[in-house]
């Protein structure tokens, strides 16, 4: 499909990036996560696009309907200091399978290879369709796991290095 891929500005209506993850959550994380996690989502608090202005990229259809969207930015995790990081990609659940998800996330890889010379990234352990596209772009699995307890359950996920 053809989109175009901008950074996100003062203009952007970050409801519609609110609205494209909660669509990915409930549609790519069943059996991935506890369904309660999934049923407990609060499309107002759960996500703040808005704080990641300037780390944001959106891909915008034709008629400028957002429909997917890849955040990144300097290391967030102590042990990774000096890497970039993809903090997420996700592209609303009927867009996938289209080369939007590529895109976003090649972008955002250009960016932070601008300024970093390793990047990282941490994606569910289960998640192995992604794991799969991380992969098609040479990233990595590492031996670092981590198991992060929510109040609906422990999510297990990985570290993917891309040097």
């Amino acid at each position: 499909m053809d989109c175009q891929i901008i950074k996100t500005d003062s203009q952007t209506d970050f409801d519609s990036i609110r609205q494209v993850y909660y669509q990915t959550w409930t549609y790519s994380y069943v059996g991935l996560v506890p369904q309660a996690l999934l049923d407990n989502i609060n499309l107002k608090t759960t996500w703040h696009p808005e704080n990641r202005i300037n780390n944001t990229l959106v891909a915008l259809t034709k008629d400028q309907q957002i429909v997917g969207v890849c955040t990144y930015g300097p290391a967030r995790r102590k042990k990774y200091l000096g890497y970039g990081e993809i903090y997420s990609l996700y592209v609303l659940p009927q867009f996938q399978h289209q080369g939007i998800g590529q895109k976003l996330f090649q972008a955002a890889l250009d960016i932070l290879q601008k300024k970093f010379d390793n990047i990282y990234l941490i994606v569910l352990k289960n998640n192995f369709t992604s794991r799969a596209f991380y992969e098609l772009f040479d990233f990595e699995a590492t031996e670092d796991f981590i198991a992060d307890q929510t109040e609906y359950g422990m999510l297990h996920e990985v570290v993917y290095i891309r040097n």
